[in-house]
């Protein structure tokens, strides 16, 4: 009886004969391996879509929250502190507020502030009110800007010769210590209301100057206040303020 012998793997007809090699297994450690890769690789992605999406949360609540805006005065125009003036005039001043919303998503409104300008005689003289007035209430629009002109002349209110002096020589030096202060008229009606220092150093130019004076700003936290009608000067300093008095 003759056995036929296995042919080598080729082309049949219409079939073709392949030879395959069949794989050998993976070892159980390199298994485990991949395993464990895959799940540091699944946990730093987590982490990371963690860290993104506290940070986009804290991104808006700090878009969408009540933010101030920012506030800076120049002053446009000053009367009345002229010492060679006869009769000597009230004090008078035209300034601009300029009030920026640029870096808020909401529009911000503002009740009627009073404007309260000072001056600082330096040495261990006191800061003194030289000029106070109205700034109307007003808007501004979310991501812009706008400019309040406020005129300050208070009718009645006469400076001293010695003062007069005092200012012109400072001026004149271009060592002149003029601030600003922004307030709201009635805060008892306020939900929050802020106060607006500007300047309060030494300007070191001319006066009034071409350039602003920029304003830093307080808000108080609590609905307690002490009402003052003095026009007395308030502490520069934010932990003078608790809660904040006006």
């Amino acid at each position: 009886m003759t056995v036929p012998m296995a042919e080598e793997p080729g082309n049949y007809g219409d079939y073709y004969v392949l030879t395959i090699e069949p794989e050998p297994d993976q070892p159980a450690a390199a298994a485990a391996g991949e395993d464990q890769a895959a799940l540091w690789l699944y946990t730093l992605a987590m982490l990371v879509l963690l860290a993104i999406s506290l940070g986009l949360a804290f991104y808006i609540c700090h878009l969408t929250r009540v933010l101030e805006p920012g506030y800076s005065v120049q002053f446009t125009g000053v009367q009345g502190l002229d010492p060679s003036q006869n009769p000597v005039p009230s004090p008078a001043f035209n300034l601009t507020v300029h009030v920026s919303n640029k870096q808020h998503v909401r529009r911000v409104c503002q009740e009627e502030n009073t404007v309260i300008v000072y001056y600082d005689e330096g040495g261990n003289s006191t800061t003194r009110s030289i000029g106070w007035g109205k700034m109307p209430a007003f808007c501004v629009d979310r991501w812009s800007t706008t400019d309040l002109d406020v005129s300050l002349s208070n009718q009645g209110l006469f400076l001293s010769q010695r003062l007069r002096e005092k200012m012109e020589a400072d001026r004149q030096s271009q060592q002149i210590d003029i601030s600003v202060e922004i307030k709201p008229t009635h805060p008892e009606k306020s939900s929050r209301p802020c106060l607006n220092l500007c300047g309060g150093e030494l300007i070191g130019q001319s006066f009034p100057s071409a350039s602003a004076m920029p304003c830093s700003t307080l808000c108080a936290t609590e609905r307690k206040y002490i009402y003052y009608r003095d026009h007395q000067r308030r502490p520069p300093s934010h932990q003078s303020y608790s809660p904040l008095y006006f």
